[in-house]
């Protein structure tokens, strides 16, 4: 189970960081060009930011939970998932 809590905190922290870089690129953007396009990016990145905040392992181990059920990787394969989506996310707005 070690293996896969650690797979799932180094997804969960990618995603993180990843977000970060989004959303700082996109508040740029929205600086420049103020529109509702640019500013519904700003709320889905922010959404996933938050997502990637909240189903971070050490986020409960913080907040002085233990850890729940074990369902192997279905733990991580969501974050897997939502990784794949921001970096897309981020290509597209540097390309």
């Amino acid at each position: 189970m070690e293996a896969v809590l650690r797979i799932k905190l180094f997804v969960t922290t990618l995603n993180v960081v990843i977000l970060l870089a989004l959303l700082w690129n996109y508040v740029a953007v929205y600086r420049d060009m103020p529109n509702r396009f640019t500013l519904s990016l700003l709320l889905v990145t922010a959404a996933l930011l938050l997502y990637a905040v909240s189903s971070n392992p050490l986020l409960p181990l913080l907040l002085g939970f233990r850890h729940g059920t074990t369902l192997g990787p279905f733990v991580f394969i969501p974050d897997v998932f939502a990784s794949v989506a921001a970096v897309v996310l981020l290509y597209q707005s540097y390309s």
